[in-house]
Formats: structure tokens, sequence, C-alpha cells
């Protein structure tokens, strides 16, 4: 079985460690599930600025 591997940008690494620090994680400790889920809200929150921004 082969692993899904995602290559993330430095500005997609960047958004992920902002939101981290937001909820008070610190991105070089911070846990599995907390990355993912920073990971979630960082890049649908990217995305409804874009959507903003193109309208």
């Amino acid at each position: 079985m082969a692993a899904a591997v995602i290559i993330k940008s430095d500005e997609r690494r960047e958004r992920q460690g902002q939101i981290l620090r937001d909820f008070g994680h610190d991105p070089r400790t911070a846990g599995r599930e907390a990355r993912e889920q920073a990971e979630l809200i960082a890049e649908k929150c990217h995305e409804a600025v874009k959507k903003g921004v193109q309208r």
C-alpha cells in the first residue's frame, strides 16, 4: 500500500504554523491531529480570501 504524501509549499507551511500559534500550539511540537486541523483551517481560510479577492 502506497502512502499519500503532500509536499507543502513554504507559504502553505507558514499558514499552518500561524493557525497553530493562534490556537496556542507550538508548530514544532504540535501533534498530528493538531497539525491536520490547522492545515484544514488554513486552507479553508485561504480559499475564502481568494474567493473574496476574485469578486
